[in-house]
């Protein structure tokens, strides 16, 4: 149903866009697929003209989430512009020039090579193909996976979802992880640092491979307590098969990560790995874990209730925490679970990711985790162990 639809109907943004008639449509289903929305490039007000969204929030035509069993969907958004609505009853919906996104056009025809007249998710949509396009020039040899893992990587929330009456959970329903950011994708900053696998990493179902980030000792300092924002992004594709309709039977094999604990050391870390692989999906698993925003687990949730990190094939998550409360070594696996697949050598291909960036911009942290993993320029994670569960 489209927006003009839903206005005329007397439904009241954005709540209509939490309706049935306003989610994702095949093939943005796809758990493989980036799906895009898009959010309002401006707030507009003539009277009796008023643009429908403001400025950062969701375009009133963009479509919502969950994707199929409660997939995040879409994952990103970009500015795609929005609707105006003047104050009759039912409310004429037009376009201004000051709510659409600056759009290439032909010049067929003696027409301006540059427009500001049209709105849509199509123009989101391309937006977040030109960061994967600037990735795949500056990586040429890695994979569409790890693309797709550092534009999610990337992306952040508008400043408006801060607020304290935000229901968080339509935030990550209607605009996914948020805005992605070409700068951060491509490169780091003084204040943050971002660590990834490269090359091909293919795992099994049964098989864990864990990583270790080596922090540096002033950034553990209990003298200095900085705020750290730490993101991790899992990116991975699997063979559906359409005849499944439970989540875990739909992939060949499915992947979650995991990672080390408040003060946990590599070696506790591993042997947790090992003793909760085969434990159930909604198990309780401490409270001494970082306060993640979304969580593992729809019933051992983080700080938004109702949606799990882990139900696609592409898993962020991120959470604060205070710098004191890292060890000497952050630990983190990839775990393989068995799909549909029986094949024990089936292996599937996947990308990771993790950021840490100091809250204060002024703190400097790049150099110094450089220099904790021994190297003179921006290296992969580190590979500890791989590890068999049985």
């Amino acid at each position: 149903m489209s927006a003009k639809e839903h206005i005329e109907a007397n439904r009241l943004y954005p709540d209509y866009l939490l309706e049935d008639s306003s989610r994702i449509a095949n093939p943005a289903q796809s758990f493989q697929a980036l799906t895009v929305g898009s959010i309002a490039l401006n707030s507009y007000h003539a009277p009796p003209y008023s643009s429908i969204a403001q400025k950062d929030k969701p375009s009133a035509f963009s479509c919502s989430g969950f994707g199929i069993w409660n997939t995040i969907k879409p994952e990103v958004v970009e500015y795609g512009g929005d609707l105006v609505q003047d104050e009759s009853t039912p409310p004429n919906i037009i376009i201004r020039n000051d709510v659409c996104p600056e759009l290439v056009r032909s010049t067929l025809n003696g027409g301006s090579a540059v427009g500001t007249d049209k709105v849509g998710t199509s123009f989101a949509a391309p937006k977040v193909s030109h960061i994967a396009a600037r990735l795949a020039a500056e990586l040429p040899n890695e994979s569409c996976l790890l693309f797709r893992a550092l534009i999610v990587q990337s992306a952040r929330w508008p400043e408006w979802t801060s607020a304290d009456d935000v229901n968080k959970l339509h935030v990550i329903r209607q605009i996914g992880y948020g805005l992605p950011n070409v700068d951060r994708a491509l490169g780091n900053a003084p204040n943050r640092i971002t660590l990834m696998t490269t090359g091909e990493r293919r795992i099994v179902a049964k098989q864990a491979h864990v990583y270790q980030v080596k922090l540096p000792e002033q950034l553990r300092s209990q003298g200095k307590s900085l705020e750290i924002l730490l993101e991790v992004t899992l990116s991975y594709k699997a063979q559906p098969r359409r005849t499944r309709r439970n989540r875990r039977k739909y992939l060949s094999t499915w992947l979650d990560w995991e990672c080390s604990k408040k003060g946990e050391d590599p070696e506790r870390f591993l042997e947790r790995i090992l003793k909760e692989y085969d434990a159930p999906e909604d198990a309780e698993k401490g409270d001494k874990g970082f306060q993640w925003t979304l969580g593992k687990r729809s019933k051992n949730h983080g700080k938004i209730e109702g949606v799990s990190r882990s139900a696609g094939t592409l898993q962020k998550d991120w959470t604060v925490v205070n710098s004191f409360e890292l060890t000497e070594a952050f630990s983190i696996a990839v775990v393989g679970h068995e799909g549909w697949n029986n094949d024990p050598e089936a292996s599937i291909p996947y990308s990771l990711v993790v950021s840490f960036e100091a809250i204060q911009a002024d703190i400097p942290i790049y150099t110094p985790f450089i220099e904790a993993q021994v190297e003179t320029e921006i290296q992969p994670l580190i590979e500890i162990q791989s590890i068999v569960v049985s």
